[in-house]
C-alpha cells in the first residue's frame, strides 16, 4: 500500500480539526474564568455580547482563535478573559 503525500496531509488536517473541536470539552488545567465575547455580524448595525464561565486555558485558546476584525464591513469578534 502506497501512501500519497496528499493523503497524509488530509489525515493530518483532519486530526488537527478534530483536536480543535474537542478542545473546549477537555478538562484542561487552569482556574475558572469568565469569557466575554463581543461580536458584530456584517448585516447587524449594533454589536452583541455573550458571557459564559469556562477554564482559563480554554478561554485563552478561544481568544486567540476567534479574534477577527474586518475594516471594510465593520464585522468583528473579540474575546476577553477575566478571572
Amino acid at each position: 500500500m502506497q501512501s500519497k503525500p496528499s493523503m497524509l496531509r488530509d489525515m493530518t488536517a483532519g486530526i488537527v480539526v478534530l483536536i480543535a473541536l474537542a478542545l473546549p470539552l477537555l478538562p484542561l488545567t487552569g482556574g475558572p474564568a469568565r469569557m466575554k465575547v463581543h461580536f458584530r455580524a456584517i448585516d447587524d448595525d449594533k454589536p452583541h455580547a455573550i458571557t459564559t464561565r469556562t477554564s482559563a486555558s480554554v478561554c485563552t485558546v478561544m481568544a486567540a482563535t476567534l479574534a477577527y476584525r474586518d475594516p471594510d464591513t465593520g464585522a468583528f469578534t473579540e474575546v476577553n478573559c477575566q478571572e
